[in-house]
C-alpha cells in the first residue's frame, strides 16, 4: 500500500514525524517502574518481605534512577511533582513516592505488628497506580495516536503482574522467597496464564492501531514492517511471549533453577522492548495537509 504522506524527520514539511524525546531512559522507567511493583504487589500477596524489598529497590534504584537521569537536574523532579491534579507525570512520581515510603516502613517493622499490613495495603494501591500511570500518561497523548488507546495502561497493568510473578518464580528457584506447596504448584498457572492474556493484548492491541487514522496506520506499519518489525516479532512476541509460553507449560511446576532463569531472561527482554518500541514508533498527527505542487 503506497505511502501518501510522507514520514519526515526535522524539515519544515507536511508529513508524519516521529517523537524523538521518550526513548531508552523512559522506556527502562517504564520497565522498572512495572517489574518492581509487579515484584512487590506479589510479595506482599505472598507475604515475603524479602521480595518486598527486592521490588521497592527496583523501584527506587531503577525507575527513580532513569527519571532522575532523564530530567538531568533534581530540582526538575521536585518541579515534575507540583502538579498532581492535571498530570499522570505528578501522579505518578507522587505514587512511586508513597508506595517506596510506605513499603519501607512496613518491611522495617517488627513480625507480628498490626500497623504491618494496613501499610502493606497501602503501598500495593500505590504500586498499581506505579504500574498502570505510565498507560495512562501515553492515553492522555492525543498527538500520537497510537498511544491514546485504553488498552495501554490494560497492558501495562498486565505486564507488571507477569513481570512480579516471573520475579517471584526466578528468587524461589534462588532460595529468596519461600512458598507454600499450594502457591509453588499454583505460581507457574498464573505465569502461564498471565503470558496468554499478554499476548492477546497485545494482538488487540496491533488490530485496533490499524483504525487510529493515517498517524496511527504509519505507527503500524513501522512496527509490523518497517525498522521496527524484526525486534519486534523476534524480541516482544518470539521470546518475550511465545517462547516463555512454550518453555512454562512444557517445565510446568517442575521447572529446574537453569529453566527459570531462563524463562525469566526470556520475558524481561519481551518486557523491555515492548514499551522501548512502542514509544519508538510514536508518530505524531500531521499538522498539514500534504500538499502537491
Amino acid at each position: 500500500m503506497g505511502r501518501s504522506i510522507p514520514l519526515v524527520e526535522k524539515e519544515f514539511v507536511a508529513g508524519f514525524r516521529q517523537q524523538t524525546e521518550w526513548a531508552g531512559l523512559i522506556a527502562s522507567a517504564f520497565f522498572f517502574g512495572k517489574v518492581g511493583s509487579g515484584l512487590f504487589i506479589m510479595s506482599v500477596f505472598l507475604q515475603s518481605r524479602l521480595g518486598m524489598l527486592i521490588g521497592l529497590l527496583i523501584v527506587l534504584c531503577g525507575k527513580g534512577g532513569a527519571h532522575m537521569l532523564y530530567l538531568g537536574r533534581p530540582l526538575r523532579f521536585w518541579r515534575a511533582m507540583s502538579r498532581p491534579g492535571s498530570s499522570w507525570v505528578s501522579r505518578g512520581i507522587w505514587a512511586m513516592s508513597l508506595m517506596l515510603a510506605a513499603g519501607f516502613i512496613a518491611i522495617s517493622l517488627p513480625p507480628g505488628s498490626p500497623l504491618f499490613m494496613p501499610l502493606a495495603i497501602f503501598a500495593v494501591i500505590c504500586a498499581f497506580v506505579v504500574a498502570v500511570y505510565d498507560g495512562f500518561l501515553l492515553t492522555s497523548s492525543p498527538a500520537i495516536p497510537i498511544w491514546n488507546t485504553a488498552l495501554m495502561p490494560v497492558m501495562c497493568m498486565f505486564y507488571a503482574l507477569l513481570g512480579g510473578t516471573t520475579m517471584v518464580l526466578f528468587l524461589k528457584h534462588l532460595g529468596f522467597i519461600q512458598l507454600s506447596g499450594k502457591f509453588t504448584a499454583l505460581l507457574p498457572s498464573v505465569e502461564i496464564t498471565l503470558l496468554v492474556v499478554n499476548l492477546l493484548i497485545v494482538l488487540l492491541f496491533l488490530v485496533g492501531s490499524i483504525n487510529t487514522g493515517s498517524a496511527g496506520r504509519e505507527s503500524f506499519d513501522l512496527l509490523v514492517k518497517g525498522p521496527y518489525a524484526v525486534p519486534f516479532f523476534a524480541l516482544v512476541i518470539g521470546v518475550g511471549l511465545v517462547f516463555t509460553l512454550l518453555m512454562s507449560f512444557v517445565a510446568g511446576p517442575r521447572a529446574g533453577a537453569g529453566t527459570v532463569a531462563l524463562i525469566t531472561v526470556a520475558d524481561l527482554i519481551g518486557h523491555y522492548f515492548i514499551f522501548f518500541l512502542l514509544l519508538k514508533v510514536g508518530v505524531f498527527k500531521p499538522v498539514l495537509g500534504f500538499l502537491k505542487i
